[in-house]
């Protein structure tokens, strides 16, 4: 549960300076990270874990299909919430000292507490965010929208930096998301027993708009089978073999995914700008 490798599709790896959390919002009710804590570590009370701050050596470029180098990309605290009132300003400073330290490496942090990324923000990069992290919200219902807001004014305070936007899980229809200025907006369903439905419309719905905003989008996944719009399609008397009769028809692109991730025909995962721009410097050698 410190550094692992991830089947969250758009990151390489994950780490957990932290761990446990409580809820704040509609997103956090069937929370997978709580899920896993109580049932292999006995509870999700918050606890820092200062001697994991060192891991971060470990978070080496990795390599392409064509052998070339490209940035991991670290999902940071997976397992808990790194603005939770419970973590000291003093740990954040370390944290974010740690992964100073690794400018080859991306760290994408994300945050239903909006206000205090802000604030804490406001203080901590004065002289702007480093390019390797990644600051986000997630916003999964429609009254959520003010952590975008907030995303967005900590952009406007301290200059620019790759701006993530959650959408997920998507549990209703987001129309006042505001996804100016964001560089990245991932959307999915929820995944697990008790998922709730996520609808063809409203996932289509953001991935317009945050294209019009001219945001990178990564479609994670459709969260159960039930919310894929090709699933009425699908032949077969198990569950298994209709997934297979998607797949073999096309209909279905990315199956191991929950619910499988293709949207019109298509996947969508692309990532923003600077993804591009640290790549192109590890390639040429310049770290």
């Amino acid at each position: 549960m410190t550094v692992l490798d991830t089947q969250i599709s758009c990151f390489d790896t994950t780490w957990n300076p932290s761990t446990g959390c409580t809820k704040v919002s509609a997103g956090c009710d069937n929370c997978y990270a709580e899920a896993i804590a109580k049932r292999f570590f006995g509870g999700f009370d918050l606890r820092l874990y200062p001697e994991r701050l060192a891991e971060t050596r470990k978070f080496r470029p990795l390599k392409g299909a064509d052998g070339a180098p490209y940035p991991r990309r670290v999902f940071v605290n997976s397992m808990s919430d790194l603005w939770h009132p419970g973590v000291p300003d003093e740990f954040l400073t370390a944290v974010f000292d740690a992964i100073a330290g690794h400018p080859t490496t991306i760290f994408v942090c994300l945050t239903k507490r909006a206000s205090r990324l802000r604030a804490f923000g406001e203080r901590r990069w004065q002289g702007g965010v480093p390019e390797n992290l990644w600051l986000g919200v997630t916003a999964e219902t429609a009254t959520t929208a003010n952590r975008i807001d907030q995303l967005r004014r900590l952009k406007d305070a301290v200059g620019p930096f790759t701006a993530y936007v959650n959408v997920e899980p998507l549990l209703e229809p987001v129309p006042g998301h505001d996804f100016s200025g964001i560089d990245w907006v991932g959307v999915g369903g929820e995944a697990g027993a008790r998922a709730r439905p996520c609808a063809e419309d409203w996932v289509r719905d953001v991935v317009d708009r945050a294209h019009g905003a001219g945001a990178a989008v990564w479609f994670k996944s459709w969260g159960r089978w039930e919310n894929n719009p090709a699933w009425p399609q699908a032949q077969g008397k198990t569950k298994k073999a209709r997934k297979q009769d998607l797949v073999d028809r096309g209909l279905e692109l990315l199956p191991e995914e929950h619910g499988g991730a293709t949207l019109d025909g298509r996947l969508v995962q692309e990532l923003p700008s600077a993804f591009a721009r640290m790549r192109e410097r590890l390639v040429a050698g310049r770290g």
